[in-house]
């Protein structure tokens, strides 16, 4: 059950970086005209977004092998 706890511990704080990076993305998106660097950090926002939603998902996929491992 520790490695449930530890499991679902580390997504919450993956969630919580997710979201602050949707709302930097989304302010940063919010400008009306950015400089191409500007541009370049959203681009790079989003792909680290794209990296934490992926090892979110990996994360929910241990969380649920975790909970069917653990004895009742």
């Amino acid at each position: 059950m520790q490695r449930f706890d530890v499991l679902i511990q580390q997504q919450l704080k993956l969630a919580d970086q997710m979201i602050r990076q949707r709302e930097e993305i989304q302010a940063l998106e919010r400008e009306k005209n950015y400089t191409e660097h500007e541009c370049s950090t959203i681009t790079e926002r989003k792909e680290d977004l794209t990296k934490l939603e992926n090892e979110f998902e990996r994360l929910i996929s241990e969380v649920i092998l975790s909970f069917e491992k653990t004895p009742i």
